[in-house]
């Protein structure tokens, strides 16, 4: 597996397989952590974004919710990679 992070302003990307994920955190009420991802890639066509490519994942702490989501967001990229008719609702 294939995975770099890069730091552009205050947003961290993780580069997987031709794609990045976008990973965001906000803390909840209740003192937890959610986190989604998006995913976009270029393409002949442009820029390709998945927006909420992920569902929330509400952990104690915000690393935690995001490496959650991010393995969510891999597993959505490989799943657009093994079936590319494949489109995320």
């Amino acid at each position: 597996m294939f995975l770099k992070e890069s730091n552009v302003g205050d947003q961290s990307k993780i580069h997987y397989k031709g794609w990045e994920i976008i990973p965001l955190a906000i803390p909840s009420s209740d003192k937890q952590w959610s986190a989604s991802c998006e995913i976009k890639r270029a393409g002949a066509d442009g820029v390709e974004v998945f927006e909420g490519a992920t569902m929330q994942f509400v952990r104690e702490q915000a690393e935690d919710a995001i490496a959650a989501a991010c393995d969510e967001a891999i597993r959505q990229i490989d799943n657009i990679i093994a079936n590319p008719l494949v489109r995320l609702a």
